[in-house]
C-alpha cells in the first residue's frame, strides 16, 4: 500500500510534466506568432474592406529585382499599394487610409480599353464604374505601359484603378497570399 506520501511525490510529478508541456507548447507557439506577425519577409495582415473577398491574406516581401517583383505579382495577383499621395478622395484621405489591397486584373502588355465607364481587358469586359463614383472613371486605349498593372476591388463602389488609374509596379508594397 503506497502511503499519503508516495500518491503526493506522483501528483507532483504529473502536474510538473503538465506544466513543462504548457510552457513548451506556449513557447512555441509565441515563436511562431512572432516569426508571422512581425518577421520582415512575410506576416499576416487583415482587412475589413468590403472590396475584396478574403479578410486575412499572407503578406510577402516582394524582390527589389522589377522582374523578379513583376512574376511575384503575376504569381500572387493580390497586392497591397501603397497610394497615400495619390488619393484625392477625402473620405479616406481622413480616415489616414494609405494601402489598398487589390487584385491584379490587367497587366503589362494587355491591351485595355476604358470608356465611358466601361473597362475591358483583352476585349473582355471586367469592371463597371459605379455610378456615383467619388471621382470620374480613366479613360484608356491600348497597350498597358510595362511597370503599370489595372487593380480591382470586388465591390461595384470600390476605390480601385477604375478611378486611380494604373498603379506603377513601385507602388506596390507586397504581394499577398489570401489564407480567408
Amino acid at each position: 500500500m503506497r502511503t499519503l506520501l508516495q500518491k503526493l511525490e506522483e501528483s507532483l510529478k504529473q502536474r510538473e510534466r503538465e506544466l513543462t508541456k504548457f510552457f513548451l507548447f506556449s513557447f512555441i507557439l509565441y515563436t511562431v506568432l512572432v516569426f508571422i506577425f512581425f518577421f520582415p519577409y512575410f506576416h499576416i495582415v487583415g482587412s475589413l474592406d468590403v472590396s475584396m473577398p478574403y479578410r486575412f491574406y499572407l503578406w510577402i516581401k516582394p524582390s527589389d529585382n522589377p522582374k523578379e517583383k513583376d512574376a511575384q505579382v503575376r504569381k500572387y495577383e493580390y497586392v497591397e499599394v501603397y497610394v497615400g499621395d495619390l488619393i484625392q478622395y477625402s473620405p479616406i484621405r481622413d480616415k489616414g487610409v494609405i494601402y489598398l489591397i487589390k487584385k491584379v486584373v490587367c497587366f503589362p502588355g494587355d491591351f485595355f480599353l476604358a470608356r465611358r465607364g466601361e473597362f475591358y481587358c483583352n476585349g473582355k469586359l471586367i469592371a463597371v464604374a459605379h455610378p456615383e463614383a467619388p471621382a470620374p472613371p480613366v479613360s484608356y486605349e491600348g497597350r498597358i505601359p510595362e511597370g503599370r498593372y489595372f487593380v480591382l476591388g470586388v465591390h461595384p463602389a470600390s476605390f480601385d484603378s477604375r478611378y486611380l488609374g494604373f498603379i506603377s509596379l513601385d507602388r506596390i508594397t507586397g504581394v499577398l497570399i489570401p489564407l480567408f
